[in-house]
């Protein structure tokens, strides 16, 4: 199974992060060159970036279609692919519980992050050893670490004929793909580590999660307002089906999990 995490060529340092990573894990990672916002033509802008709830940023574009470039090897293949972004930290029993992860199927995609936001997912889960998987129906949040099986692949490829969004409410928004999460989560984003109390290994810090201002209401602005009116009204079929057995909670954390590991802690490893 390939392990690949999307990386810019400037981004040394994460990269560097990335590969350390990678050794303390014991897992082989495969590094993808991300596709640079500035070589993102005018035409690509226009005609992909103008289908979602606002238009798109070239950052965003860039990030999605970085991930639309695993997607299309892995509709190819006949294993799943665990995709990584370079800025998530990853939990040291992520190495134990992959190899039973990778095994599943009937499943589209794995999503082995928290974002620390809530989603909707089914009641129970169900044990896999040390960790468990539950049904997510909807969620919006994190594509930062994710196992995609080819049969995912192909419905997100699918989907992308239509426009982009970012990456990850365009993952996450597919009713199409059977989606589920581990916990307690295997992977954390380091600027969500961060806002729980725990200090980043490496410096945090991206042009994808700036603010922005909301869209004005204009004429021309009428089509993305109309499409997040469609969004909330479909979030809010999501939450009556709470009264029929779904949850909406967020993903349980094991924090001692993500604590930088002390130089005894190494020396024992």
């Amino acid at each position: 199974m390939r392990i690949v995490y999307i990386n810019l060529d400037r981004a040394t340092e994460r990269r560097a992060f990335m590969e350390e990573q990678s050794a303390a894990l014991g897992l082989r990672f495969e590094r993808f060159p991300a596709v640079r916002a500035d070589a993102i033509s005018d035409e690509t802008a226009r005609t992909l970036g103008q289908g979602w709830e606002r238009p798109l940023t070239r950052p965003e574009l860039a990030c999605f279609l970085s991930h639309q470039a695993l997607w299309s090897e892995l509709a190819r293949a006949e294993e799943p692919m665990l995709v990584l972004e370079d800025d998530v930290a990853l939990a040291g029993r992520l190495a134990a519980a992959l190899p039973r992860l990778a095994g599943l199927t009937d499943v589209d995609l794995l999503n082995l992050e928290s974002f620390d936001r809530k989603r909707f997912v089914a009641r129970n889960g169900r044990a896999l050893g040390a960790v468990s998987i539950v049904r997510v129906h909807r969620d919006k949040s994190g594509s930062a670490a994710y196992l995609l099986w080819p049969s995912g692949a192909r419905k997100l490829l699918a989907r992308a004929r239509r426009g982009a969004a970012p990456v990850d409410a365009f993952i996450h928004s597919l009713k199409r793909l059977l989606s589920y999460q581990v916990e307690p989560a295997l992977a954390m984003q380091l600027h969500v580590l961060k806002a729980r109390g725990i200090e980043p290994p490496i410096p945090i810090g991206s042009t994808i999660q700036a603010s922005r201002q909301r869209l004005a209401a204009t004429p021309e602005n009428l089509p993305f307002h109309i499409r997040r009116l469609t969004t909330q009204v479909k979030l809010a079929g999501e939450h009556v089906m709470r009264l029929f057995g779904r949850r909406y909670r967020r993903t349980r954390v094991d924090d001692g999990d993500f604590q930088p590991r002390s130089a005894a802690d190494q020396s024992r490893s």
